[in-house]
């Protein structure tokens, strides 16, 4: 199986609230986008449903999920976890995702997604089940693996937002700084030669390094 990489942050009021400690990094998802759907007795559409991924749960936070799900359902936290663990996760409404983080894996399936809306513009059940399928034998069932992403040349035009483009950047700062030692980046040489690298067109460098200019009078002054 994929080690899935997609993460969410939940709205306020959620039913994971009362143990919103337990995730201070985000809830991990199966799927960058919900391919599980439960239709109601009484409703005419189905809700969109996402899968929060077991494998990535501690023993802590399935036990907590499972004992909320039991007192909502009313039946034993062992039969809630049991189900889980048949599904490889707990089900959770799409509506009270707030925000969605997701890495290589979340990035190369979203373009997959955007792909296979670009080429069904009438789309038809038959053409939805058979990407639903093979999207669930790749990466669910499967161990298919998604192309790395280093920068932001690296993912999909139709993906790239003004708040991904922030977000690469801090990311391949932090990369790069961890080539430094501290020396390096209390002086700043580490953050002018990441400048310079993010920043080809201008020349960025430390005061007085090379600068043939700096004379004795203007040092003493």
């Amino acid at each position: 199986m994929t080690k899935h990489d997609t993460w969410a942050k939940l709205k306020p009021s959620n039913p994971l609230e009362p143990i919103a400690h337990l995730f201070p990094n985000g809830v991990p998802l199966r799927d960058p986008f919900p391919l599980e759907y439960a239709r109601e007795a009484e409703a005419v559409d189905p809700t969109p449903l996402v899968v929060i991924d077991i494998y990535r749960l501690s023993p802590e936070q399935k036990v907590a999920i499972a004992q909320i799900w039991a007192i909502d359902h009313t039946v034993s936290h062992e039969v809630v976890l049991a189900d889980a663990e048949n599904n490889g996760g707990f089900l959770l409404a799409y509506s009270w995702l707030e925000s969605m983080r997701a890495g290589n894996e979340g990035f190369g399936r979203l373009k997959e997604y955007a792909d296979f809306l670009d080429a069904n513009p009438d789309l038809t059940l038959e053409a939805w089940q058979e990407f639903y399928n093979s999207q669930y034998s790749r990466w669910i069932d499967g161990d298919e693996q998604p192309p790395p992403i280093n920068s932001i040349d690296d993912t999909d035009p139709r993906l790239v937002t003004p708040e991904l483009e922030t977000e690469m950047q801090r990311y391949q700062i932090e990369q790069m700084l961890g080539g430094y030692s501290v020396f390096d980046v209390l002086t700043g040489r580490a953050m002018t030669d990441i400048l310079n690298t993010l920043d080809p067109e201008h020349e960025y460098s430390l005061v007085g390094d090379d600068d043939e200019d700096f004379t004795e009078e203007e040092e003493e002054v």
